[in-house]
């Protein structure tokens, strides 16, 4: 699963988290936030981690498939 970087900021910005207050209250390094900011995917658990940390739906900030 990929993220997609605007969904994922704006979430970002509606949960009042920087990036490393994410990592922590998702329970994953801040290295993990940024590999997949730069494209790079990751398990569904770690995307669902985030999501929740966020307090949104997965759906919300992963990319769309072709």
């Amino acid at each position: 699963m990929r993220i997609q970087q605007t969904k994922f900021e704006i979430a970002l910005a509606k949960a009042r988290l920087t990036k490393t207050s994410l990592a922590k209250k998702a329970g994953i390094s801040s290295a993990t936030i940024t590999k997949l900011l730069a494209g790079k995917s990751s398990t569904p658990i770690t995307v669902g981690k985030i999501a929740a940390a966020l307090g949104v739906d997965v759906t919300e900030i992963i990319e769309e498939e072709k």
